[in-house]
């Protein structure tokens, strides 16, 4: 396969006409030749990404980019035949979190300020561009919310080619639940298709004909102490009447679906499920017409395989909306491609991965097939995206995500396992310093928030890329799943209840524990960092486990579990139902406690009640706006250290909540985070 490089060429060039905005953010102007990975500073590791979620256009002539503008990630539009960029916007306040191709003319988007500590965009407006009147068009403004706003929740299918009609799930009949609508977006009118819905609806799933047939309906809690169902209900092409095929528990106890998608007989249904007791969800066939399930299509021995925590999708002949499906894709360990037999689709990804055997390569066709979009991704490669002539077997470098992040100084990402000390098996990566002996290295333990997701991934290169970061500095460094994160199992999940602080500690332990016994860390020299759920878990093994960890860094930090269920601000708190108390009096009491039934745990397992324990210093770091865990958990853990005499750098970040996105304050954390590790884990 011929490999050529004058497209990168053309494609940086292109950009280069649009205003450069890295050196307003603090970042460097230019992209500088790094001798090694500890050479690069804060200000490059964690500024915004160079270009991202890049996307072509069904008819292949042109590419959609968020690149880094005014201190934010704005839109640009690419003509492939000009190589001429075009901004489309250019927000010093909002990033664009996400945008789709509305057949060959449009491109819907929407904008987000920030991300929280669970990776969530916080969304603010939606939008769609009209290539054709180069206008941008507002849908709606979550700030200043009016009459009229259009309340489209995401694009599910577009009609293809210069259609400028798609089918979404839109909020028109209620403020809290979707139907599907085929919207037109040049005459901004809507057609309802679902108005025999089943009503408290979710999620829906079309057919390849872009019929709606799966409606996910949230049942109303019936009492306090009961779990929330969730129920999946089926109408066949010719009816009306929706029949309810499966249901779940809010408790995640039990039998769990989560659909994948039709076949293009459209009658086979791909459902990920966990059923006839099966620990892991695997995937099967399942006939609408008989209501049975079929064949087990893939099962994998240590991860569930859905669209959550594995990110599960259904592989498609010629990669559109109703292609057969000829293949399963799927996070484990590393990504994988399962096929089921010979088809073309497998051929042309066999051919990419020839070309470009060192990464983990997606790719989007094209609507006639003669090119495809290909993006490139592994431990150490943080991102290039191709294009690849389908005829002429061409592939062309387009342009690499981070321009600074040279492979070759980048750190190896290792998937690893052991046992806990109750036998239950945990995961996580390990990532080590480039060019080190991997002998009695300081640690790192990073835990995710949650806790109750899965917190890591291979590739791991978004907005903070932390495990290369603290490699480059000389850190090994593990981020670990502890029982309760999703994707490893029920029974993962299952141990994890009421085991805050208690066996999910023991998880963290005995993952340093491994790496002392393996000769690659050395005891004296670990320390704890995360966000929420990751953030208590840091302080409360400063107060748990004072003797095995030199010090700690958290971030958003739930500090006392009493508050966690009872502050009234929070956001968790203003979402319960009155009726029945919600989440924090149903669900939290049994994954958690209960502040009064399990008061004496909740004494043993907040880390504010026992902050004269701590021995060395901590670093904790607040949003002042944060609603998931609210200003006054720092303030108490900070209150009960001053008042202990022990040493803490503490900070509060104005304007920022549950995870911080202003290029000041993510540079500022890491630029302490740097400084206070280096003095904690020296020698």
């Amino acid at each position: 396969m011929k490999f050529r490089t004058t497209l990168q060429h053309l494609i940086v060039a292109a950009f280069a006409v649009l205003p450069v905005c890295a050196a307003h953010a603090g970042a460097p102007a230019e992209t500088k030749a790094y001798q090694s990975a500890a050479d690069i500073p804060v200000e490059v590791f964690f500024k915004l990404t160079d270009y991202r979620d890049l996307s072509m256009s069904p008819d292949g002539k042109t590419i959609a980019a968020i690149v880094p503008l005014n201190g934010r990630g704005n839109l640009v539009l690419i003509d492939l035949a000009t190589r001429k960029a075009k901004v489309i916007t250019s927000s010093p306040r909002f990033d664009v979190a996400e945008s789709r191709w509305v057949g060959n003319k449009y491109l819907f988007y929407r904008t987000a300020d920030g991300q929280e500590a669970r990776g969530r965009f916080v969304y603010k407006g939606s939008y769609y561009y009209d290539i054709d009147n180069d206008k941008s068009m507002e849908l709606e403004n979550t700030n200043e919310r009016k009459k009229g706003d259009i309340h489209i929740d995401s694009i599910i299918m577009a009609e293809g080619n210069d259609s400028p009609e798609a089918y979404v799930s839109m909020r028109g009949r209620s403020k809290e639940y979707a139907d599907v609508y085929k919207f037109n977006f040049k005459t901004r009118r809507s057609q309802l298709l679902t108005f025999e819905s089943p009503g408290r609806t979710e999620g829906w799933e079309l057919d390849t004909h872009k019929r709606p047939r799966i409606a996910q309906r949230g049942e109303i809690r019936p009492a306090a102490g009961q779990p929330q169902m969730t129920a999946y209900y089926h109408r066949a092409p010719d009816s009306e009447k929706w029949e309810k095929i499966f249901e779940q528990s809010s408790y995640n106890d039990g039998t769990m679906y989560d659909v994948l998608g039709f076949d293009n007989d459209d009658r086979t249904l791909y459902v990920s499920t966990n059923k006839d007791g099966l620990d892991k969800m695997a995937v099967f066939k399942y006939d609408t017409v008989t209501k049975k399930f079929g064949e087990m299509v893939h099962a994998d021995p240590i991860f569930d395989i859905n669209g959550q925590s594995s990110s599960a999708r259904l592989i498609r002949e010629g990669g559109d909306d109703a292609g057969k499906v000829v293949g399963l894709a799927y996070d484990a360990a590393k990504p994988v491609h399962v096929w089921f037999g010979n088809s073309a689709r497998k051929t042309l990804s066999e051919q990419i991965d020839a070309s470009l055997p060192a990464t983990q390569n997606t790719f989007r066709l094209s609507a006639d097939g003669s090119k495809a979009l290909v993006h490139s991704t592994s431990d150490v490669q943080s991102g290039i995206y191709y294009l690849f002539d389908t005829q002429k077997k061409t592939l062309e470098p387009i342009v690499q995500e981070r321009e600074w992040a040279n492979p070759a100084l980048m750190a190896e990402r290792k998937y690893i396992g052991f046992k806990a000390r109750d036998g239950l098996p945990v995961y996580g990566y390990l990532t080590l310093p480039k060019g080190t002996e991997a002998k009695n290295l300081p640690l790192i333990i990073n835990i995710h928030g949650g806790p109750m997701v899965r917190g890591f991934h291979f590739s791991s290169w978004g907005r903070w890329p932390e495990a290369q970061f603290f490699a480059s500095r000389g850190y090994a460094v593990l981020e670990l799943e502890p029982r309760g994160s999703e994707g490893y199992g029920r029974n993962h999940y299952v141990k994890a209840w009421k085991q805050w602080g208690g066996t999910m500690q023991d998880d963290i332990n005995d993952g340093a524990m491994f790496l002392v016994q393996e000769g690659i860390v050395d005891k004296k020299r670990m320390a704890l960092m995360g966000g929420s759920y990751g953030g208590y878990a840091s302080l409360q093994g400063m107060t748990r486990d004072p003797d095995l960890w030199r010090c700690a860094s958290s971030v958003v930090a739930v500090s006392d579990l009493g508050l966690l269920q009872n502050v009234s601000w929070s956001d968790t708190s203003e979402n319960a139902d009155a009726a029945t108390g919600g989440y924090l009096n149903n669900e939290f009491k049994l994954w958690v406690g209960d502040s009064k039934a399990d008061a004496a745990l909740f004494e043993l397992r907040s880390p504010a009640r026992n902050a004269a324990n701590v021995k060395g210093p901590i670093m904790l770091t607040m949003g002042s706006d944060d609603k998931r865990v609210p200003l006054i958990h720092g303030e108490k853990m900070r209150d009960a250290l001053l008042k202990a005499g022990k040493t803490l750098d503490y900070k509060v970040y104005p304007e920022e909540g549950h995870g911080f996105n202003k290029d000041v304050n993510v540079f500022d954390l890491y630029n302490r985070s740097e400084k206070f590790f280096a003095q904690c884990l020296k020698k």
